[in-house]
């Protein structure tokens, strides 16, 4: 089956590795299911070979590069990419392929049969995971699980932290738009956002490949995730949230 349109968004930080290849299957797929496509890639301040890597690719194939000298946090490079977005359906997937492209097929179903906004999850009854889990990032996922719920008072939704999403461009563009989460936690930001404005979120269960390589610093990054929970909460009880979004 073939789509029309839809704008998929990369942030990458030190991915030089393997990001050559992993644009290219992504660049495959899309070409193989849309009519129109494109490729946002956006590079949080890489301090490898990562942007020599995205310039050959942009060589062969039409992509578009947005490059940061600083790294300020993977929600602010999703935001970037979101807002310069074209298309009517707008994605972001993390740069690893943690979660492989091929899934989108299901995420596209959910946003045709009504769906403002599909999210992959780990812990609804289906996903799968190649690899296990280090137990100190899983320590980790777990407890901002429960913070999240607690502080944020979001029973609903069970996992907002997996890096693959999907959204009707509108849907992204207003939240995105509010979203002041720059780092790790920006996903519940996001996920809080939707339930806020009323928005149809569906989850899906999704096969994760769980590398063993991971940009996530544990005692700094928790210590972030926790005051973001903090801020996302105090942004609602003092009406940050309440300006509205007009392209």
């Amino acid at each position: 089956m073939r789509y029309e349109t839809i704008s998929v968004v990369v942030p990458c930080f030190n991915e030089g590795r393997t990001i050559y290849q992993n644009i290219r299957k992504i660049n495959k797929y899309l070409s193989q299911k849309f009519d129109n496509f494109e490729i946002i890639v956006v590079n949080d301040g890489s301090t490898d070979n990562t942007l020599s890597q995205l310039k050959i690719i942009e060589q062969e194939r039409p992509i578009k590069i947005i490059e940061n000298q600083r790294n300020e946090g993977k929600g602010k490079r999703v935001r970037e990419g979101i807002l310069t977005s074209q298309n009517k359906i707008v994605m972001f997937l993390d740069a690893d392929l943690a979660i492989p492209i091929e899934e989108l097929g299901e995420f596209l179903s959910g946003i045709e049969k009504g769906a403002d906004m599909v999210i992959a999850s780990r812990f609804v009854r289906g996903a799968k995971a190649i690899k296990p889990i280090p137990w100190h990032r899983k320590i980790m996922e777990v407890g901002f699980r429960i913070l999240r719920l607690i502080i944020l008072n979001n029973w609903e939704i069970k996992d907002t932290q997996c890096g693959f999403k999907v959204f009707k461009r509108e849907v992204a563009k207003r939240i995105f738009n509010l979203s002041t989460i720059n780092r790790f936690a920006f996903e519940a930001e996001i996920i809080f956002l939707a339930k806020k404005f009323g928005y149809q979120i569906k989850e899906l269960p999704i096969t994760v490949q769980n590398p063993q390589k991971s940009h996530v610093r544990i005692f700094y990054d928790s210590i972030d995730m926790f005051f973001s929970l903090i801020k996302i909460k105090l942004n609602d009880l003092t009406r940050k949230y309440k300006q509205e979004y007009h392209e």
